[in-house]
C-alpha cells in the first residue's frame, strides 16, 4: 500500500507465545500496521518495530522487551525526508540501525522513500539513498549474510507508474554501508 487512505486504517500489534504458538499474547498494541521487527544482536532486552501510519509511523524501540506487555515503546527519531512509510529496519552486530523506508503517494509518488542508518539507536539518522533513484519506491534490503563485516547491502527500488518515479528500479549493491551504489 503507498497512499495514506489504504494504510491509516489499518491496526497492528506484536503477539508472542510461550507455547510453541499454541496460544497468543499482545506484547504490544501499536493500533497501526506493524510490518517489520528487529533485535538487537548486542542486547536482548532491544527491539525495534516498523510502524506505518501516515503521522502516528515511524520506527519504534523498546529498551525493557524483558518486561513483555510492560515494556515501553518509542517512537525513535523520523529519517529526513521520510513520511510515515517505514518498512525494513535491522540492526547490524557494531549496533548500527539501518532502514528503509517504502513509497508513498500522495497522489503522486513523493520523494520520502530510501535507505537510512543510525548510529545512535535512531536518535538520529543518515540518509544513504543513491541521489533520486531511491527516494520514490525504495522496498527490500538485505545485509549479505556472507559478509562477516556487514558492509555488502543489496536494496530493491520499484520503478513505479506515472510521474517521477519511472524507470528509477532496479536493485542496488554497496559494499561500504552505502557510501556508494552499484545499479
Amino acid at each position: 500500500y503507498l497512499t495514506d487512505a489504504q494504510i491509516n486504517g489499518g491496526t497492528g500489534a506484536i503477539l508472542y507465545s510461550d507455547d510453541a504458538g499454541i496460544t497468543w499474547q499482545v506484547l504490544h498494541n501499536f493500533a497501526h500496521p506493524v510490518v517489520w521487527l528487529a533485535l538487537d544482536p548486542n542486547d536482548a532486552n532491544v527491539m525495534y518495530a516498523s510502524v506505518v501510519h501516515s503521522t502516528a509511523g515511524g520506527i519504534f524501540k523498546t529498551t525493557d522487551l524483558n518486561n513483555g506487555p510492560a515494556a515501553t515503546w518509542n517512537n525513535t527519531t523520523a529519517p529526513p525526508r521520510t513520511e510515515g512509510h517505514p518498512y525494513n529496519v535491522f540492526v547490524l552486530e557494531d549496533g548500527t540501525v539501518v532502514s528503509t523506508w517504502c513509497g508513498r503517494r500522495a497522489p503522486g509518488f513523493t520523494t520520502s522513500s530510501g535507505v537510512f542508518s543510525s548510529d545512535d539507536q535512531g536518535a538520529t539518522w543518515t540518509d544513504l539513498s543513491m541521489n533520486d533513484e531511491m527516494y520514490y519506491w525504495t522496498k527490500d534490503i538485505t545485509i549479505d549474510p556472507n559478509d562477516v563485516t556487514q558492509n555488502t547491502w543489496y536494496v530493491s527500488v520499484f520503478s513505479g507508474w506515472g510521474g517521477a518515479a519511472n524507470d528509477k528500479g532496479g536493485l542496488y549493491k554497496t559494499t561500504d554501508r552505502g557510501l556508494t551504489w552499484d545499479l
